[in-house]
């Protein structure tokens, strides 16, 4: 059986091997010892739990207490940046100036100044005053008044008012009401009178107004009888 390849087992171990490269094989015949190797810490971390405590050694001297309070800021002393740049206040061209308060001031032409006309033709109306009533007509005013008579003119017109205002049992006005519309405004009131049997009587009223070059120029009244 183990001569099949037509040589002997002493003769195989008497003839190295060459292997396909060539080379030889020799066994090593010297005795063998086993040596334990222990496992390496080099680039591993250590075990923080078998690390040496630290130790803490306590401070045999007494502190001493060192009061701190705030550094007064000398005169020239100026605040500094984080860059070390000091500021300064600039002072140079800088005055105090004292501005004197005007009345506001509109154009008569427009909404504002509109609700100004009537705001002091209303106030001369309730107090009675026709040196303030008589600023805010026209020369060419006209009343148109609830029982058809017609007053021209602002001379005219005034002393309707004045006559009016000097009459005991005048008619009482109470609940205005102003709505503007460009040149044309609508007054509605309530209006009490005595009729000409000596009874107070009530009565709604609407006075249409017309505006022009900042002044009214036109009044027409219209009472609507109650009953």
């Amino acid at each position: 059986m183990g001569k099949r390849d037509g040589s002997s087992r002493a003769d195989r171990q008497a003839k190295p091997d060459t292997g396909a490269l060539g080379l030889r094989v020799v066994g090593n015949t010297a005795d063998q010892q086993e040596e334990q190797i222990a496992p390496s810490t080099i680039g591993r971390a250590q075990d923080p739990l078998q690390r040496p405590a630290a130790r803490v050694v306590a401070n045999g001297k007494v502190a001493a207490e060192e009061p701190i309070s705030a550094r007064k800021v000398a005169q020239g002393d100026h605040p500094r940046l984080s860059i070390g740049a000091r500021v300064r206040e600039n002072r140079a061209y800088q005055t105090v100036q004292k501005i004197a308060r005007a009345d506001l001031t509109v154009p008569a032409d427009d909404e504002i100044g509109y609700k100004k006309l009537f705001t002091r033709f209303e106030e001369g109306f309730v107090t009675q005053d026709i040196a303030k009533i008589g600023t805010c007509l026209s020369p060419s005013f006209q009343w148109h008044l609830p029982n058809g008579d017609v007053a021209y003119g602002k001379a005219e017109a005034l002393a309707e008012m004045e006559r009016r205002f000097a009459m005991p049992n005048g008619p009482r006005f109470s609940a205005s009401v102003w709505r503007f519309k460009g040149t044309t405004v609508i007054q509605t009131y309530e209006v009490e009178f005595m009729g000409a049997d000596g009874r107070w009587r009530a009565s709604l009223g609407m006075d249409l107004y017309e505006i022009g070059g900042g002044l009214i120029t036109r009044k027409d009244a219209y009472w609507k009888m109650i009953p």
